[in-house]
């Protein structure tokens, strides 16, 4: 598996709850929300996308992502966002979102791997 170079991480949202809810953003000229890739955690990369088991550690230590949590653990950037995947046009785009202040949620692309 191979990093798509072109795709560098970057802020796309950062804002209030109710702006977040109508957020929408293009990827591969495709409109893209934010419920579309709430349900997929990292953790579940290998089980529900059938990635290896190597290349899912090679995409988490590219990324400087920390696994945390004690019954379910979970994928965290360095700004303690949890890491989303989304599986469009042959390639892996991970996001970083979450609530980071009270009623302020900030959505970062984290980049992208080639299937």
């Amino acid at each position: 598996m191979e990093r798509n170079q072109n795709i560098q991480k970057e802020k796309l949202f950062d804002g209030l709850e109710e702006d977040m809810i109508k957020f929408s953003f293009t990827l591969n000229g495709k409109e893209i929300k934010i419920s579309e890739f709430l349900n997929n955690s990292l953790r579940n990369l290998v089980k529900d996308e059938g990635v290896s088991q190597e290349d899912f550690e090679k995409i988490v230590e590219a990324g400087n992502f920390e696994k945390k949590g004690t019954l379910i653990k979970n994928y965290y950037s360095q700004e303690h966002l949890e890491i989303y995947y989304l599986i469009n046009n042959g390639q892996i785009y991970l996001f970083a979102f979450g609530e980071f202040q009270p009623a302020r949620y900030i959505l970062y692309i984290e980049g992208a791997w080639y299937l």
